[in-house]
């Protein structure tokens, strides 16, 4: 969440003095006799003013900003300054791209607006951005990090407040997403070992495996360290499943087991399998094959016929690949 921080008093002071002495006093060039002595008791009157102003005048209240957590590269963001001037008045809005001012609004200049120039590819769209939003224009993969919104009042009190975000600018997956080593059918007791993978974006994607939908627990997986293109960015990232199955996998018959891939709120893809349960065949002696033959997870007092209980997830091939709108 961002937070806001307005200065305290003597912080305000200090910026009132500097503004003051920036915008009023024209120096002591030009300036002899009684014009230097009426330009001291000026200043002497400014910081008695500053001085005496109440800590308790609050007029720049409720700041904040409203920046996405995450863009797609080349499409545009919409960054939003919020702030409750009460009977103030605004002097400027600053953005700041870590440290580096790329924007300012300041209502009594003409031009009111200003855009710098960065080397990194910020692009400011003039035409939408006023004194309360910026939009950014196609947003490239390294702009990503904190921006900053800084608001400040006149006089009397300067108060000055500055609420930060961050914004993720994502590269979407070259490839679609690819489930390995599942077989189509699986009977009571048989391991399932199974891997999931996506290539290549930045940042690389979050998978998750379920079962009939409901989460496969922590220990049954392993997410192996991301891996980066060669001479890029972009990475691919694989997650292994491992589970005994047990009668709790099988909804009349079959499991659904599905790994999907997410980036924040912008893409999503899923990968289902839908597995059948093989049921042991009747011998002709009216007995079926003895389920000790097949592998069991041991009870911790090592004794041997049961599984542990852990209700985990299913499997059959389908495929749903959108961006989240």
């Amino acid at each position: 969440m961002a937070k806001t921080t307005i200065p305290g008093a003597s912080t305000r002071h200090m910026q009132m003095a500097k503004r003051w002495r920036t915008e009023k006093d024209v120096g002591s060039h030009g300036f002899h006799g009684s014009q230097s002595g009426r330009s001291c008791i000026c200043w002497i009157s400014v910081v008695l003013l500053l001085i005496l102003v109440p800590d308790f005048i609050e007029a720049l209240k409720d700041v904040s900003v409203m920046i996405p957590q995450a863009v797609k590269r080349g499409s545009n963001a919409l960054f939003t300054c919020n702030y409750d001037m009460e009977n103030d008045t605004l002097y400027s809005v600053k953005w700041y791209k870590g440290k580096r001012e790329f924007y300012r609004y300041t209502p009594k200049e003409n031009p009111a607006m200003k855009v710098f120039a960065m080397t990194s590819g910020l692009n400011v769209e003039r035409n939408l951005s006023n004194q309360s939003h910026v939009v950014l224009q196609s947003v490239p993969l390294n702009i990503s990090g904190k921006f900053t919104c800084e608001i400040s009042v006149e006089a009397p009190t300067f108060q000055t407040a500055m609420v930060s975000g961050e914004m993720e600018v994502v590269e979407l997956p070259e490839e679609h997403t690819v489930v390995t080593g599942i077989q189509a059918r699986y009977r009571i007791g048989d391991l399932v070992d199974g891997n999931c993978s996506i290539k290549y974006s930045k940042p690389a994607a979050n998978l998750t495996w379920t079962i009939n939908g409901i989460v496969v627990p922590p220990h049954h997986i392993k997410t192996y360290q991301t891996e980066k293109r060669e001479n890029s960015t972009l990475e691919s990232v694989t997650s292994a499943i491992h589970f005994m199955v047990t009668n709790q996998h099988f909804l009349k018959g079959q499991m659904r087991l599905k790994c999907t891939a997410n980036i924040f709120d912008i893409f999503k893809e899923e990968m289902e399998s839908v597995i059948e349960e093989d049921r042991p065949r009747i011998m002709a002696s009216g007995r079926s094959y003895d389920i000790n033959n097949y592998p069991l997870e041991e009870h911790t007092n090592g004794e041997r016929g049961g599984f542990e209980d852990h209700n985990e997830s299913y499997l059959t091939y389908y495929s749903d690949r959108y961006p989240v709108q």
